[in-house]
């Protein structure tokens, strides 16, 4: 604990020093009547698209059109719709709203939620420190085809109180996941699935409905995740079908609130125009009727005509009496549909936790598990940590600390590693360290060596550089014809070597080469020409910006550094190094040893690609300049192997 909290303190130094707050827009703001209570008020957000920062119970600030930052903290959040609670009263305008969140607000949850670990045992157990019960089992039908690694995998899940499945890139490691979770599931678990972003949690969720064994939990909303938006089995979704008539009451409440508010504001001036005139005729002749203050046409602006023209005939103290008959019925619906809203919202939120507290199967990431309000109290039998590579020690510390009887990590040391701003080495040791290497080399520990996504040609230059060469190759249906086309036809591995300079702009280190980039867009159009899916990786932002304008949004082609691909896969990958002279090879690519952060970065890369990779490279230059690197190691053994082009 003393370790993770130093560790913290020196990584929200290093974003205070350097990082700006980080900004969520909103748009069509509006007050709601329904939920003030005193001197808080409540006010509705439409939210353009999701944020893993937007969590219920978070403090931020609401920065208004004129620059004014107001506190408020999240009260509500349900499909697109935010609500915030504010103790100071907002007038809402036309303009550009923002949520405002300090970058450390996730570290000072972190902080609070390392005070109390439901069970510290199993935390401390996926961490190495406690010894790991083993009770054999034998294992039932498998519903997914398994290989022998795989399902060594699943049994040593379903009898250790630890286990660590090691995943390199292409080897199942979902569909084992998923066969494990319909076991676990079938035992009567309750089981909670996180990992660092929404996308690996999908690509799991995706998976478990085609396992048929898990069909009744979908059926009966028994499989939640949380914080995701767009599917039956989001929150909202699983709320609007377990909560219907509270969700159409609201739909029903929000029009006819804002009619009534209308009509309010509407009689408001009439009933001003009529009590005057009837004042000033009661003074003028007090044994006679005065006239009507009000014509037919301006009372049709809130009655039917045939209406208008018989109030129209009445006198001034007559109108005024219909009027305040008419505002004291408004004010009775007002009041009527705000509790009905009121009661719907209650509803909703109560049904919100009620969905998380009957879920069988909960699916969230690793900031939701330990800021997320409603999952303040929630514990599992068992918890599986998906990438768990890239996540922080502590939150897998507090994901694990939510576990009675088991704790799996899943992921591979070898793919990309968490992210932080601190250099501090104490904060990179005891927070930013991969899981995998905590651990170290364990019985509970098996890898899965058989890979189906790359063509063997990429797969062996996988295999060889980061897994010493202990993967062997089922590629997957189609990579003999993605390689068998343009560009490049008949290659599935290809280094391009190229003469061009690098180049960075004044007073902006992000590196650019505009002969690369040109090459990279002309091979990934050939690629996309043939209906291939293409993905285009450079190390630096401002050659990514340039590659993008050029490509002008191709559907089939996305242009993006390596972390936006993690996860995922494209039939062609052109890896644009854009390093050159006369610079000296960039950090991100000059690490040395399997072990480096540049080996992640490249392995995630190269093993992108199903059919074809192209590497775009000065082979001269990385051969002189970045000699003994694992970019160089790459190069020599694409030049060994004949897969050279100029």
């Amino acid at each position: 604990m003393a370790s993770f909290r130093r560790a913290i303190e020196a990584e929200k130094a290093a974003l205070k020093k350097d990082s700006s707050a980080y900004e969520v827009a909103l748009e069509s703001g509006r007050p709601l009547s329904e939920m003030t209570q005193g001197e808080i008020t409540f006010y509705a957000f439409q939210l353009p698209r999701p944020s893993e920062r937007v969590t219920p119970g978070v403090a931020c600030s609401l920065r208004e059109p004129s620059g004014l930052e107001v506190p408020v903290s999240i009260a509500q959040l349900s499909g697109n719709e935010l609500v915030l609670r504010s103790e100071t009263r907002l007038q809402i305008r036309e303009g550009a709203y923002r949520l405002i969140f300090v970058p450390w607000f996730l570290y000072d949850e972190m902080h609070q939620a390392l005070e109390s670990v439901p069970f510290p045992e199993m935390a401390l157990r996926a961490f190495g420190k406690q010894p790991v019960a083993r009770e054999s089992r034998d294992l039932p039908e498998f519903e997914h085809r398994l290989n022998e690694t795989q399902r060594a995998a699943v049994q040593l899940a379903l009898e250790s109180q630890l286990s660590v499945l090691w995943g390199p890139p292409g080897t199942g490691k979902t569909t084992t996941l998923a066969q494990l979770i319909a076991l676990l599931a079938g035992q009567g678990r309750r089981i909670l699935i996180t990992s660092t972003t929404h996308a690996a949690l999908d690509q799991v969720l995706e998976r478990l409905r085609g396992t048929r064994a898990l069909d009744p939990l979908f059926a009966d909303h028994q499989v939640v995740q949380l914080g995701s938006n767009g599917h039956d089995c989001c929150l909202d979704e699983v709320v609007q079908a377990t909560q219907s008539q509270a969700h159409s009451t609201l739909a029903r409440s929000r029009p006819r609130l804002e009619s009534l508010l209308r009509q309010q504001q509407e009689i408001l001036p009439l009933l001003s125009k009529a009590e005057v005139a009837a004042a000033q005729a009661h003074q003028l002749d007090l044994f006679s009727d005065a006239p009507g203050a009000l014509e037919a046409k301006e009372l049709a602006t809130i009655l039917s005509p045939e209406r208008a023209a018989r109030w129209a005939a009445e006198s001034a103290q007559q109108q005024c009496e219909l009027l305040k008959r008419r505002c004291r019925r408004l004010d009775a619906l007002v009041m009527g549909w705000r509790l009905r809203a009121r009661a719907a919202r209650a509803a909703l939120a109560s049904g919100q936790q009620q969905a998380v507290d009957e879920s069988r199967i909960l699916l969230t990431t690793l900031a939701n598990s330990y800021v997320s309000p409603l999952l303040k109290e929630q514990h599992f039998d068992s918890v599986v940590v998906e990438e768990a590579g890239m996540a922080l020690l502590p939150a897998i510390y507090l994901a694990a600390g939510r576990a009675r009887q088991q704790v799996v990590l899943v992921g591979d040391p070898q793919q990309l590693p968490a992210i932080l701003a601190s250099r501090d080495p104490y904060a990179l040791q005891a927070m930013g360290r991969n899981i995998f290497a905590v651990l170290g080399e364990r019985p509970e520990r098996i890898m899965l060596d058989v890979q189906y996504r790359m063509h063997p040609r990429i797969g062996e230059l996988v295999s060889t550089l980061f897994y010493q060469g202990g993967l062997q190759h089922q590629p997957p249906p189609g990579a003999g014809e993605i390689a068998a086309g343009a560009p490049f036809p008949g290659e599935a591995l290809v280094l391009l070597d190229i003469r061009g300079e690098a180049r960075t702009d004044p007073g902006d280190f992000s590196r650019y080469n505009p002969e690369s980039a040109r090459q990279a867009v002309d091979l990934a159009r050939q690629a996309a020409a043939q209906g291939r899916s293409v993905a285009v990786i450079a190390p630096y932002r401002k050659q990514i910006q340039r590659i993008q304008q050029m490509l002008q949004d191709d559907p089939l082609i996305d242009c993006a550094t390596v972390h936006r691909f993690q996860g995922h896969e494209r039939d062609v990958v052109i890896l644009d190094i854009t390093d050159a002279p006369p610079l000296d090879p960039g950090v991100l690519l000059a690490g040395r040893g399997a072990a480096s952060s540049s080996a992640n970065l490249l392995n995630v890369s190269l093993s992108r690609a199903r059919g074809k990779l192209i590497v775009i490279a000065p082979v001269d230059y990385v051969r002189r300049r970045a000699a003994g690197t694992v970019l160089a190691q790459v190069v020599e053994w694409a030049l060994q192997q004949g897969f050279h082009a100029k």
